[in-house]
């Protein structure tokens, strides 16, 4: 994670938001409120609520275009269960709070940094192929946690379909 988080109060006008966010090369601030976050304003935000709709940036504030309820993660959280909280909610940037108090931002790039670690624990692609059992009804894939129709057993998780494409490749 990154610990140095960029911070905005509700009441910051988007276009100082925008040039906080180029200045600092950053894709995310997150938005406080009397010292809590929030709420949180991406890059995507920018584009959908304001230059998508040809809004003046200069008439909003951050209480405008941020998304809210604000999803977090404590700093102990496994990083496979952070990722799967980003993929459920498709978020890019997970803010990490402990006792309340922001303590650093999860970003895909975090992520994908540590990927080369996270394939190593994955068997080789000979192993991986083909899945041995197939579940009919609802069920819950072990490795996004998203309720499927169908499952499939895959080296003894019970997994959906667009899991495992993403690890058979």
């Amino acid at each position: 994670m990154i610990m140095d988080v960029e911070a905005v109060e509700t009441s910051t006008s988007v276009v100082e938001i925008g040039k906080i966010m180029g200045e600092k090369e950053i894709g995310s601030v997150v938005v406080t409120q009397n010292g809590d976050a929030v709420g949180i304003i991406c890059e995507r935000d920018m584009l959908d609520k304001v230059i998508a709709v040809d809004a003046r940036p200069g008439e909003l504030t951050a209480e405008d275009i941020m998304e809210e309820p604000l999803t977090t993660v404590e700093p102990g959280e496994n990083l496979l269960d952070a990722i799967r909280l980003m993929v459920q909610n498709h978020i890019g940037h997970l803010p990490v709070v402990k006792n309340g108090n922001l303590a650093g931002i999860l970003t895909v790039q975090d992520v994908l940094k540590a990927t080369p670690e996270i394939l190593e624990t994955l068997p080789a692609r000979e192993e991986r192929k083909g899945a041995t059992k197939e579940l009919s009804g609802e069920g819950v894939c072990e490795i996004c946690g998203e309720v499927r129709s169908s499952l499939v057993e895959y080296n003894g998780k019970w997994i959906c379909r667009e899991c495992q494409d993403f690890l058979t490749g």
